[in-house]
């Protein structure tokens, strides 16, 4: 049971710098898709990848930001002005990684029905690491 115990440890200074030396003395390849790309290499590149994951669901034209901008108006409607930026960011990264088929429909629809948290959430602090992607359950 405790066999993977090494590999939940945070990853040093020395393993980021040879994962990002290893990456970057590789021979480029060609591709279309570069999210895929780095799906396909996070064992490879766990570190990497999963910046890059971050990093490529970000809109990269104005008019994808345009209407990023647009869908975060429709989030932020008057009645719902009180959302943190923190569940801003969050609804949006879950729109655009449901778009993206990184996200099961069956796994929001699951939160989604869970019950609601009474109280003003406002105080609520989430957990370090709460937006860590965790690429191993999209297999």
């Amino acid at each position: 049971i405790f066999n993977n115990l090494p590999s939940l440890a945070p990853p040093t200074s020395s393993e980021l710098r040879d994962e990002l030396e290893r990456y970057l003395s590789s021979d480029p390849e060609h591709t279309t898709d570069a999210l895929k790309w780095w799906y396909d290499r996070r064992a490879v590149y766990p570190t990497l990848s999963r910046m890059a994951l971050d990093y490529l669901s970000i809109p990269a034209t104005s008019v994808n930001v345009e209407r990023t901008f647009s869908r975060g108006r429709l989030l932020l409607l008057y009645v719902r002005n009180r959302l943190s930026a923190q569940t801003t960011r969050a609804l949006m990264c879950l729109g655009n990684w449901s778009a993206l088929d990184l996200i099961k429909d069956d796994d929001a629809l699951a939160v989604a029905q869970l019950e609601e948290v009474e109280g003003d959430a406002s105080d609520y602090e989430m957990e370090e690491g709460w937006d860590d992607i965790d690429l191993t359950t999209l297999d």
